[in-house]
């Protein structure tokens, strides 16, 4: 695990424990609170991040945000069973029916001990911490769960899983809402825009993003660079159209 600042505020922890992609875990420390933004495959993967916070926090309230209820965004929640874990009011329900079946299908990555623990405060549309600049609002793309947050006095939008690069992954078939998504992202005119498995994104992958999925919703045949960004198509592609 490497551990970057990525803004005033803001340090990143880089994991590299899963083959394909690196996932990124982002510690937010503010005027009265700190929000650990996903936690990762268990409490291993946890226990440098519980470090760095005992030694920053000054009685400061930490808060975690669940992005979504995969796996890899949520195996380290028992590690914060005394504090506020905020996730959206669909994502304990999903997170809840498949957790036998992602835990059986990903047990090869469990980092320590991981036992269910599903977000203990949910939302509907959004939720403010006015005095803190932070705003966590839903917004459905990757997943029909998916939120994301935004740092009003950083400007930087962190995206979850809906934004990656080189490819998106579809995981939800509602193609038109995850549009909608991309576009109330760039209303917020971030400045910095970052995510769980991509690191340094911009608004120009937003555009991007939003072709891809017209694109694929046409059924456009598309050229791709490489073998991997080729499966996550025809991964994407059978989820909509139902063909490999």
């Amino acid at each position: 695990m490497e551990n970057i600042k990525i803004s005033k505020n803001c340090d990143a922890f880089i994991y590299n424990d899963l083959e394909i992609y690196t996932t990124n875990v982002f510690l937010i420390e503010k005027k009265s609170k700190i929000f650990l933004i996903d936690t990762f495959c268990g409490s291993d993967s946890m226990m440098p991040i519980k470090e760095i916070i005992k030694h920053k926090n000054n009685n400061k309230e930490v808060i975690v945000i669940n992005t979504h209820f995969h796996w890899d965004h949520v195996w380290g929640n028992s590690s914060f069973k005394e504090n506020t874990i905020i996730g959206h009011e669909q994502c304990g329900e999903l997170l809840d029916k498949y957790w036998e079946e992602q835990l059986k299908k990903n047990e090869k990555y469990i980092s320590g001990n991981v036992e269910k623990y599903l977000p203990n405060v949910t939302f509907k549309e959004n939720i403010n911490f006015i005095n803190e600049g932070i705003e966590i609002f839903y917004s459905p793309g990757h997943t029909v769960d998916s939120i994301s947050i935004f740092d009003h006095d950083e400007k930087i939008l962190y995206a979850g899983d809906n934004l990656e690069k080189p490819i998106i992954h579809v995981e939800n078939n509602d193609i038109e809402t995850y549009i909608k998504t991309f576009k109330k992202y760039l209303d917020y005119k971030p400045k910095k825009i970052t995510a769980s498995h991509t690191l340094n994104l911009s608004e120009e992958d937003i555009y991007q993003a939003i072709e891809y999925l017209n694109d694929l919703k046409n059924g456009k045949k598309i050229e791709f660079e490489t073998e991997h960004m080729r499966k996550i198509h025809m991964e994407n592609c059978n989820l909509i159209h139902g063909i490999l």
